[in-house]
């Protein structure tokens, strides 16, 4: 089960950065340095935009469904939510973003 998947009421969650990154957006995707971590990390264009939107604002997998998609979440299909939940869950594992506490 991934991380992002493990929070009860996962899909409601509010998300965010966990604070802010050095990017550099590419064509095909963008590289994030992480000066708390030194760490440097390649991301996909979707993780990326993600990424930017939580750096403007916390969102829900709903919200960000929706953007990044295009489409309301409610009428996604499945296969899309699992793959927005995925990317959430990857970027939660590099310490990118964090759930807000209820």
């Amino acid at each position: 089960m991934s991380p992002a998947a493990s929070h009860p009421g996962s899909q409601s969650l509010q998300w965010r950065a966990c604070r802010n990154f050095q990017i550099r957006d590419w064509a095909d995707g963008a590289v994030i340095y992480d000066s708390a971590s030194g760490d440097t990390h390649q991301l996909t264009p979707t993780a990326a935009q993600i990424l930017n939107l939580l750096l403007n604002a916390p969102r829900s997998q709903e919200q960000l469904t929706s953007s990044v998609l295009s489409s309301q979440a409610s009428g996604a299909d499945p296969s899309q939510l699992t793959f927005i939940e995925d990317i959430l869950s990857h970027l939660m594992e590099l310490g990118l973003i964090e759930p807000l506490p209820h």
